[in-house]
């Protein structure tokens, strides 16, 4: 691992994309996540008081919780959207410029908001939550794929990592924020809500310094100059011509291979241990219950009997841990890998 370490520091434009890409790529929806938990009261009361003010009628707690729910719920079809969208956009425009304008949609989000409480509107934050979910759908794969082949073939896996890392900090981030020494408040609910906008503008200011991806030039726009512009910069001023022609290769190869469904997908006898791998490791995630333990963290907490001044504190725990195990992993996985291999 030291030796990856070591060789990712000689590359200081590979790291500040790490940092860029992932600050407005994965970090958004580890964000999203974790940061209704804290405002969840706030945001009930907003509910009932609009229904108050709107229709003269105070709903029954159940109701409420049930509105709220739905607001938590809907970042998930947003997720979908964005990342069905992603794969056509992504090859369209282009990885980099599908994360700059995907920043719009964060934007007009976190506009929403920080405007709903003076517009006395829940609606407006089921709303932004949806926007929220689309740009998270699409960065997680747009941010994906610029990153890995942004990188060296040597330290694609290491950089391909971080995608999750920054997940876990923007869950760490949306706990963080939400105590009520920072953000966590009756008057500052709506700041922390509409946080998703200002790293968003960090990015957008940030990221048009960046190559696009070299890949992208090459194989999509036929650009073999753009390409290797784009390597040196990212890897230093050297001779890329050898990386090109094994980029060129590969794309010759994979003309030869004719496109499938997904129906073929599960028709291909060859391929149905690692489709079996994946479905079962996708479902243990979603069962597992992580997911509702970030959602509802404070019902799951106070359940346990945990004090209620200390909820906050017992999920930002939760949050430090996954960030601390995201940072660990890879480095056990290498020592692992390694025990393996070597002799007794």
């Amino acid at each position: 691992m030291s030796q990856y370490l070591k060789l990712l520091l000689d590359l200081p434009v590979v790291i500040a994309t790490i940092f860029i890409a992932g600050i407005g790529g994965t970090f958004q929806y580890g964000f999203s996540v974790s940061v209704l938990t804290s405002p969840s009261v706030f945001i009930m009361d907003l509910v009932n008081e609009t229904c108050v003010q709107r229709y003269g009628v105070s709903l029954e707690s159940w109701q409420v919780s049930l509105i709220f729910s739905f607001i938590v719920s809907i970042f998930c079809i947003g997720g979908l959207v964005g990342s069905l969208a992603a794969s056509p956009l992504v090859s369209k425009y282009g990885r980099k410029r599908c994360l700059l304008f995907n920043n719009f949609v964060a934007i007009l989000g976190a506009l929403l908001m920080l405007l709903s409480r003076k517009a006395l509107s829940f609606e407006m934050i089921m709303v932004a939550r949806i926007l929220y979910g689309i740009n998270s759908g699409v960065s997680l794969c747009a941010h994906t794929i610029y990153l890995i082949e942004c990188a060296p073939k040597r330290l694609r896996g290491m950089v391909g990592v971080t995608v999750a890392t920054f997940i876990s900090f923007g869950k760490f981030c949306g706990q963080l924020l939400g105590i009520s020494e920072l953000l966590g408040t009756a008057e500052r609910w709506p700041w922390l809500l509409g946080f998703n906008g200002f790293t968003a503008l960090l990015q957008l200011a940030t990221l048009p310094f960046l190559p696009e991806s070299p890949s992208f030039l090459l194989l999509n726009r036929g650009d073999r100059q753009a390409c290797e512009n784009a390597l040196r910069k990212l890897w230093g001023n050297k001779d890329y011509t050898r990386e090109v022609d094994e980029m060129m290769k590969e794309n010759v190869s994979m003309q030869n291979v004719s496109s499938r469904s997904l129906m073929d997908l599960f028709r291909d006898k060859s391929m149905r241990w690692q489709l079996i791998t994946i479905i079962i490791t996708f479902i243990g995630l979603q069962l597992c219950g992580i997911n509702a333990v970030y959602f509802y963290s404070f019902d799951v907490f106070r359940a346990a009997g945990i004090q209620e001044q200390q909820l906050r504190y017992a999920a930002l725990g939760t949050g430090l841990c996954e960030v601390t195990a995201s940072f660990a992993c890879p480095f056990f996985f290498k020592e692992f890998k390694r025990s393996m291999h070597d002799p007794v």
